[in-house]
């Protein structure tokens, strides 16, 4: 199923000065080669640091509205963060920390969607926080390869009784539940970047939208400023949010398994299809490089490729936005 996707990138930091790019994301059009020249994993594969990561943790973290988006905790210490569409069109987001450095506090922690399962399967056994499911979904998250990790087995972790708004500290659930893998390889790759001719284009800031929400990312010099539906994101009562990495993977995005009924109206959940290959638009240091995307299985790691080669990231924290 092919989907248009139309991605802004704004070259110039002038307001309303753009250039837009069609993309034409389709999963029949087959992966790229399995085998692809590229660096080694780093001792973080998650971040290319040098420093060797930990345990993982992914949370899934509310980013409706403005009193929830200044409530955020912990989002510039993840080491990826995934832009998710759920019902409704809006968003939300899952971010991954690694043992080693995590922060004191993250959240405000939300529910589980149909989405996050196949993204952690390629990570192994991880810990996965959150604050509930609809109820189709919740054995599919039980007979998933992950710790669960949810007011109902382990209250006492979440503040404010497991009630919104609620947040974890991400030590208490390593001791807690100290069986999860430690940071894998899932596919990602940092050097420097690709040489021209087939280098990037000038891109200082790009925007991508969902159909009720959108994210903004814009090249500081250093790294990349986050905004969410137009306004700056901030952490930690008013850091700003940043990235040194964006990819845009171009994914379908299918009516889910399961309906909500919690609202008092059904309302079908929505799945991003991070299984399969696509297209992506991968920014770093102020540059766009074209790529595509292919992830054979749901615990293959998924491969990211410009020109015939793994494309390589900044070291450092990347943002993975499903652009529908």
């Amino acid at each position: 199923m092919a989907v248009l996707v139309s991605l802004v990138v704004l070259v110039l930091a002038g307001v309303g000065v753009g250039v837009f790019f069609l993309v034409d994301s389709d999963s029949d059009s087959g992966p790229p080669p399995t085998t692809l020249p590229g660096p080694p994993v780093s001792p973080n594969p998650l971040t290319g640091d040098a420093r060797p990561a930990g345990k993982i943790l992914a949370v899934k973290i509310d980013n409706v509205g403005t009193r929830v988006q200044a409530a955020q905790q912990g989002l510039n210490s993840a080491d990826l963060v995934y832009a998710i569409q759920v019902e409704g069109g809006l968003s939300r987001l899952m971010a991954v920390y690694d043992s080693n450095h995590a922060p004191p506090t993250t959240g405000p922690v939300r529910s589980a969607r149909q989405t996050d399962i196949p993204i952690l399967a390629a990570y192994g056994h991880v810990n996965f926080a959150y604050s509930g499911a609809i109820t189709g979904l919740t054995k599919d998250l039980a007979d998933a390869d992950l710790t669960s990790v949810t007011p109902l087995n382990a209250g006492a972790l979440f503040s404010h009784g497991g009630m919104d708004p609620t947040f974890v500290k991400p030590a208490d659930i390593f001791a807690k539940f100290p069986d999860a893998v430690a940071a894998p390889d899932i596919g990602l790759r940092f050097a420097a970047a690709p040489a021209q001719p087939s280098g990037g284009t000038a891109a200082e800031s790009a925007t991508v939208r969902m159909p009720s929400a959108s994210f903004g990312f814009q090249w500081d010099g250093a790294k990349y400023l986050v905004s969410v539906d137009g306004r700056p994101a901030v952490t930690d009562g008013g850091q700003r949010d940043t990235t040194t990495n964006v990819i845009v993977q171009h994914v379908d995005v299918v009516p889910g398994k399961y309906t909500d009924h919690n609202a008092g109206q059904a309302d079908n959940e929505v799945f991003s299809v991070t299984t399969g290959n696509g297209t992506a638009d991968v920014y770093r240091n102020g540059l766009v490089y074209h790529a595509t995307w292919s992830k054979p299985t749901d615990t293959s790691p998924t491969t990211f490729a410009h020109d015939g080669a793994q494309m390589t990231l900044q070291p450092g924290r990347t943002w993975i936005v499903l652009a529908p």
